[in-house]
């Protein structure tokens, strides 16, 4: 059992989130944040009661409850968050005991299980959430992560109080120079730092972000420093150039759910021919950066998992990985498995055309940034998806969820004075048959 609820991401990583609360993790659920930057420093909650506590529970083979998340989505056999911090820590899950012995973090955890949880390395590795300034409001985003969508939600709230809760409002972090500040100190301050992640909003329209990394490249450590960011699509520009340019490495996530212009209906309002224009010219700009490594961060709900065999076949032409960090289930009325079964069928016979047509089969990766494992990593991302919808089951409630779909569709299109059925016209029947 032990090697099914280990994780190691507790002994190297920390998240900071929008209002500026500690997290245990990037993947982590926790009903109750308690430690902020404004009260402790990042070393301190690295080593608070509540990271020693949910070592200690790691430690004898327990599942903690706001790791709910990772247990999940491997009920499904989809390779998650958890496995990609063991992957970090050299820990293979079907090779578990033999590899935690090796582990280069061994010592660590066996430091930890002898004192009460206390850690004795620094963390290496940060997820860094800068606000929700955001140029999107994106269906099934949340308003704490986008200052578009939380302005509509105070007006769908009125709608449907149940489907659209009312924003809770709260202070970003960022908004305060003293703290940022404060939290460029405490990173230089870090010398095995190796890896942030930031996160909006858009991080790309986000001051902060361009104080940070440039804070970091002018004390002339960003040659020690991964980065890694997700953006949106819609922003190309010379600044964020000049720091791909100096980092160490810079791993860029682009957010695209569809090729076509269901990602404008989704992604409203963006321009998924703008979108593709930018993808291009980040992809150019690999080509004379190497250490450049870019991705597209895929979240398919009900409507674009329909078109995700184009947005596989532009992956394959374009030498270009999806990441795919979880399996959507919030808003639950957006999850995938709510398809109607006549577009299962469909789509599941277009992925077993695709991976017929370019001969697709399953290997291990062990590294999914490195370019001669691309076309390997783009297969088992569509052999993953395929698995997943030959598999499925419905959810619980599942009427009620496609109901709570057609009411949260038209509530956004009264607002946006849009139509889905001009992006998907399949879904007519379907729709019309709850409501729509």
């Amino acid at each position: 059992m032990f090697d099914k609820t280990f994780c190691s991401s507790p002994w190297f990583h920390v998240r900071l989130t929008y209002d500026g609360s500690f997290e245990s993790c990037r993947w982590a659920k926790n009903p109750t944040r308690t430690s902020s930057l404004e009260k402790q420093t990042l070393l301190q909650y690295y080593n608070s009661d509540q990271m020693r506590v949910l070592r200690q529970q790691l430690l004898v083979g327990k599942q903690p409850e706001h790791c709910r998340t990772c247990y999940y989505e491997e009920s499904f056999g989809k390779f998650n968050g958890r496995q990609r911090q063991l992957l970090k820590s050299a820990i293979d899950v079907d090779n578990f005991d033999l590899t935690l012995r090796s582990s280069p973090h061994y010592e660590n955890f066996k430091y930890s299980l002898d004192n009460d949880g206390l850690a004795n390395l620094a963390p290496v590795d940060l997820q860094i959430e800068l606000g929700n300034t955001c140029n999107s409001a994106c269906i099934m985003c949340s308003p704490e992560a986008s200052s578009r969508l939380e302005s509509d939600y105070h007006k769908l709230n009125l709608i449907d109080s149940k489907l659209f809760l009312k924003p809770e409002s709260y202070t970003t972090w960022t908004r305060d120079p003293a703290l940022v500040n404060k939290f460029v100190a405490e990173l230089l301050d870090i010398s095995n730092l190796r890896y942030i992640h930031f996160l909006g909003g858009e991080t790309l329209y986000e001051p902060a972000f361009y104080t940070i990394c440039e804070s970091l490249i002018e004390h002339g450590i960003a040659k020690n420093i991964i980065v890694g960011t997700t953006t949106n699509g819609t922003i190309y520009n010379s600044r964020v150039q000049n720091l791909i340019e100096n980092f160490k490495q810079f791993h860029l996530g682009i957010s695209l759910e569809s090729v076509t212009q269901l990602n404008d209906y989704v992604r409203w309002p963006s321009s998924i021919d703008s979108v593709l224009s930018n993808i291009d010219k980040f992809l150019a700009l690999r080509n004379t950066c190497s250490d450049l490594y870019i991705s597209l961060r895929i979240t398919p709900n009900v409507f674009t998992v329909s078109e995700l065999d184009k947005l596989f076949v532009y992956m394959i032409d374009k030498h270009v990985i999806a990441e795919s960090c979880n399996i959507l289930h919030e808003p639950s009325h957006l999850r995938m498995e709510l398809m109607p079964d006549n577009i299962r069928a469909e789509i599941k016979q277009k992925l077993a055309v695709l991976i017929d047509q370019y001969q697709l089969a399953k290997e291990p990766v062990s590294n999914v940034r490195r370019s001669d494992q691309i076309d390997q990593v783009i297969a088992n991302t569509v052999l993953d998806y395929y698995q997943f919808i030959c598999n499925y089951e419905l959810p619980q409630d599942s009427e009620q969820f496609r109901n709570d779909l057609v009411k949260a569709v038209k509530a956004f299109e009264s607002l946006r004075g849009n139509s889905i059925l001009d992006y998907t016209t399949n879904y007519e029947k379907f729709l019309r048959y709850y409501g729509y």
